[in-house]
């Protein structure tokens, strides 16, 4: 039997607005790349190379290299965690938990909310310089822009189990704390969670609840951005890992840098890199608009896997690893 090249992951979405998500229990179906994206842009280091050179970037790559470590493709497509991901201790099964919803979060917004940007608050907020009122610890872990310019702000949770009433609240919580992004209400401040629940033939694939109460929490603040500095901060660890790789090329309409040790692309389309150089030497001004305007001159159904709606790729060549069958030798499952 030929291994399925997609990953299978079933999402419950509580209390969307039906003309979003029209059914409540549904199958997202996605390559690798996407987690490997995913892991990418919701990474919380500051990227401010002056101040931080090149460690940034690593924060990043080592968040991607959790993927073919820790996960692997079962042959219906599940994603399960492997052996090795299971004998983990209990403070690394919880990072490893974490960042997996953080991705998660990313997958299900941009496939199911076409969300294009998404990133980390606390990566705005250290380029920025925002301060936050330290009298409460809650605040949701990231924020974005959708494909028509509605915001969003997720709150994203990872399990190696169940998700229980307590992690519900604790969703619900946070997704809230932030009310308004530059002024302007979000469309969505919903909660995301990543676990990886037992199953009837004692299998646990990993699978997602997303949930949108309409609630804001009474300490919501401002989220105080401007849109040009949102775009330049979201693109600066792709133009940090452009400079970093080990050589960079073009290909087509894309500026590609090879990570051949992680079995990594990561490239950037040519027009938003010339816009983006030009905003580091100080042209900032109608940056958000240029960079959109860029973007929406793509096809979106052209786009092969690998390319992605905020114009970048991520190609990455972990079949072998993700194939591997050593992620079942504890389960009742028959293998295919």
């Amino acid at each position: 039997m030929t291994v399925q090249q997609n990953f299978n992951v079933w999402y419950r979405a509580k209390r969307f607005p039906s003309k979003v998500v029209a059914r409540e229990t549904n199958r997202m179906t996605f390559p690798i790349d996407d987690l490997a994206h995913a892991l990418f842009v919701t990474g919380r280091a500051p990227a401010d190379r002056a101040a931080h050179g090149a460690t940034s970037l690593y924060e990043w790559l080592h968040r991607v290299a959790l993927v073919p470590a820790y996960l692997r493709r079962a042959p219906d497509g599940r994603l399960m965690r492997s052996d090795l991901a299971r004998e983990l201790d209990r403070s690394e099964k919880v990072a490893l938990s974490y960042t997996l919803g953080q991705a998660m979060t990313g997958i299900f917004s941009e496939r199911v909310l076409s969300v294009r940007f998404l990133m980390h608050v606390d990566r705005y907020a250290s380029r920025y310089g925002l301060a936050f009122d330290q009298s409460s610890k809650k605040r949701a872990d990231l924020f974005g822009q959708k494909l028509d310019g509605g915001w969003v702000v997720a709150e994203a949770k990872g399990r190696s189990g169940i998700v229980d009433w307590k992690l519900e609240q604790a969703m619900i919580a946070q997704k809230g704390t932030i009310k308004s992004i530059g002024g302007v209400k979000p469309d969505f401040t919903f909660g995301c969670a990543a676990h990886f629940p037992k199953l009837n033939d004692n299998s646990e694939p990993l699978a997602i609840l997303a949930i949108d109460p309409p609630d804001f929490e009474p300490e919501a603040i401002d989220l105080r951005i401007t849109p040009d500095r949102f775009i330049q901060c979201y693109y600066e660890p792709f133009l940090i890992a452009l400079e970093e790789g080990g050589h960079s090329e073009v290909r087509g309409d894309f500026m590609v840098a090879h990570y051949d040790s992680l079995g990594l692309r990561i490239g950037l389309l040519r027009s938003v890199l010339e816009r983006m150089e030009r905003a580091r030497n100080g042209f900032t001004s109608g940056l958000h608009h240029d960079v959109t305007t860029l973007l929406n001159e793509q096809v979106l159904e052209e786009r092969p896997a690998g390319q992605f709606l905020d114009g970048t790729v991520v190609k990455s060549n972990w079949g072998a690893s993700m194939n591997q069958e050593d992620w079942s030798e504890f389960y009742n499952v028959e293998k295919f």
